[in-house]
């Protein structure tokens, strides 16, 4: 069945499947399980129109991900679309036409990722106060938005995906990063629009490279505590066009990787049996989410690779400049990594590849850690759920590179009391969103000026009254 180990594989030659199917969509599982069945740890698929391998061994994934001398990252190592048998249309290509970290190799990548890094640092470090003031400003959204859905009442239906956890990543970015306005409502909106790879792809990638560029362009002649000030103050320096390409790609991976953990979190208790959901809510919320990053994470297939020369991986030899995709999904699925006990709900692994691995690890996973953490805390700790449909009918996006819940409908009963909507609570932080309209079931606040709602929160409102 397999071309012999000695002779490059010529992917147009192979009869290939499409990976786009209703099957993926539904049960990614099955899919992998299958194409691991017949062509072993790695396989020829097609995505798009276009061939390319889809590594679905741990071991192999970790190879791919870990020898950054063979394995590149940048679109210029694409034969295919060197050759230019790549359609101008085709739905991937506006994101690897960007240059960011998460497409940058060697020199560029280490000095890009240094700099991002240091930027980042003291919000990741549990010791320094920009770390606490976002863990603090997090939490108080998670509150705020989880008071906002309820309104008042001690029970009703909320889709957690869209009034929850799309908006608090959108909360956490703004404070991040600085924006002076609502500016993050069309941003992150623009984030989902790429990542699925509609036709509308292109345009939405233009707008965001243009908000974060510009952000960083205000940030150099009104700097702050923030992102975007730390990566202008970085040595040697980046220039705006380059902060805002990163601060492009940090959107996307943070908000699809947050939003969708959050959702696949509660997701993974509520449709446990009694014994596994019982011992989920018993231990440490990071215990519950790092399963989680395990057996459903958000990022399910990682962006190209492409081998330098011929390379024996699986049980192919892969041309040099064929576009490969790494599995965390089914790597994780690998009967090497799931072994016994892998879904005993008190059974875990820090050996899983939601980060990624290697020298493209995501550098900023412990504050993506911390938001998810947070909001799944405080959701559970205020509210009891139960699911609002059947979890064979839940809707699934459709996405090469990413798993989450299109809606996520709940029922939910108030445990604890709601927390009182403040009145301004963002006006000591360098990027505030204005607060919603204090509920007309609270105990109203002192007189305070009037602040227009930003689109979030009209939003966030229309869809609480149905």
């Amino acid at each position: 069945m397999h071309l012999p180990p000695s002779e490059p594989s010529e992917l147009a030659s192979l009869a290939v499947e499409p990976l786009m199917t209703r099957d993926f969509e539904t049960r990614p599982a099955s899919v992998y399980a299958r194409l691991r069945a017949r062509y072993g740890p790695v396989a020829p698929v097609d995505l798009h129109g276009v061939p390319v391998w889809l590594v679905l061994g741990y071991r192999e994934v970790r190879e791919v991900l870990r020898d950054e001398s063979t394995w590149k990252k940048d679109v210029q190592h694409w034969r295919w679309l060197s050759e230019g048998r790549v359609p101008s249309d085709w739905p991937h290509l506006p994101g690897y036409q960007v240059s960011h970290l998460l497409v940058q190799d060697d020199q560029r990548h280490k000095a890009t990722r240094a700099a991002v890094e240091e930027a980042l640092a003291p919000f990741q470090d549990t010791d320094a106060p920009q770390s606490w003031e976002l863990a603090n400003a997090v939490s108080r959204h998670a509150d705020e938005l989880i008071t906002f859905f309820a309104d008042g009442s001690d029970s009703g239906w909320v889709d957690l995906g869209a009034q929850f956890a799309r908006a608090l990543p959108l909360m956490a970015v703004n404070r991040l990063f600085g924006f002076p306005v609502d500016q993050g409502d069309d941003v992150f909106m623009d984030s989902w629009r790429m990542v699925d790879g509609g036709p509308d792809a292109a345009a939405a990638v233009g707008r965001l490279v243009a908000a974060t560029t510009e952000l960083a362009a205000y940030k150099r002649q009104n700097p702050g505590d923030d992102l975007t000030t730390r990566l202008l103050a970085v040595e040697p320096p980046l220039t705006v066009e380059q902060i805002g390409l990163e601060l492009y790609a940090i959107i996307v991976i943070m908000s699809e990787l947050v939003s969708h953990a959050i959702t696949n979190s509660v997701l993974e208790v509520l449709a446990g049996e009694a014994g596994t959901r019982a011992g989920l809510m018993a231990g440490p919320v990071e215990e519950l989410v790092n399963r989680v990053h395990i057996a459903s994470p958000p990022w399910v297939n990682l962006t190209f690779r492409f081998p330098v020369v011929d390379t024996d991986l699986g049980d192919f030899r892969l041309a040099a400049g064929d576009a490969v995709v790494p599995s965390i999904a089914a790597a994780h699925g690998d009967p090497m990594f799931a072994g016994p006990g892998s879904q005993d709900g008190s059974v875990s692994s820090r050996a899983h590849l939601a980060w990624g691995a290697g020298t493209h690890q995501c550098p900023g996973r412990g504050l993506a850690d911390m938001i998810v953490t947070t909001a799944v805390g405080k959701l559970f700790e205020r509210c009891d759920f139960e699911l609002g449909l059947p979890v064979d009918q839940l809707p699934w996006r459709s996405s090469t590179h990413v798993r989450g819940l299109k809606s996520f409908p709940v029922r939910y009963r108030m445990r604890t009391r709601q927390a009182p909507m403040p009145t301004d609570a963002g006006a000591a932080a360098p990027a505030p969103l204005p607060e919603p309209a204090t509920s007309a079931h609270a105990t109203p606040a002192p007189a305070q000026p009037e602040r227009p709602r930003s689109a979030l929160w009209r939003f966030l409102a229309s869809l609480r009254r149905g």
